[in-house]
């Protein structure tokens, strides 16, 4: 899919569930790191690399980092989409962004906006999570696919 600048942006899409929703009648916090964990994988698989692939390498790729800036609030029964982008290729690690933006029901009064911003650093590590270890090449592609180059 293409976003507003004509250039090509991966979205995965999110139904909110009820027990997603906390006391307050909001998404709670951690459902967004979750929806991030999925999005990431079929973006990884629309780019011609499953997760599946590294596991079967002996390597992971692991959490180190998670930034969340919320912007708006989600509730039960709305939908999302969460636009993933890479931000950052290293050499054993590498960064992805999500926007996740609430899509507009105009029969339940529900407009459209951003919702929240999250940027997630993996590391590549061998699957007994001690060692750190170069991205391996099919992964690198993917992630390369994705910014153009």
């Amino acid at each position: 899919m293409s976003d507003r600048s004509g250039t090509d942006v991966f979205r995965y899409g999110v139904e909110v569930r009820f027990f997603e929703v906390d006391a307050l009648g909001v998404v709670f916090n951690m459902w967004y790191l979750g929806w991030c964990d999925e999005a990431e994988n079929a973006f990884l698989e629309h780019r011609g690399f499953r997760y599946e692939d590294l596991n079967d390498m002996g390597l992971d790729a692991v959490l180190r980092k998670a930034d969340v800036d919320w912007f708006d609030s989600l509730h039960a029964f709305e939908r999302a989409e969460v636009e993933v982008r890479v931000e950052h290729i290293g050499t054993t690690s590498f960064r992805l962004g999500y926007d996740i933006h609430r899509l507009a029901d105009p029969s339940r009064g529900v407009t459209a906006a951003r919702c929240a911003h999250v940027s997630i650093t993996y590391v590549c590590v061998v699957s007994d999570g001690k060692a750190t270890t170069p991205m391996p090449p099919g992964l690198r592609a993917a992630l390369e696919k994705e910014q153009g180059r």
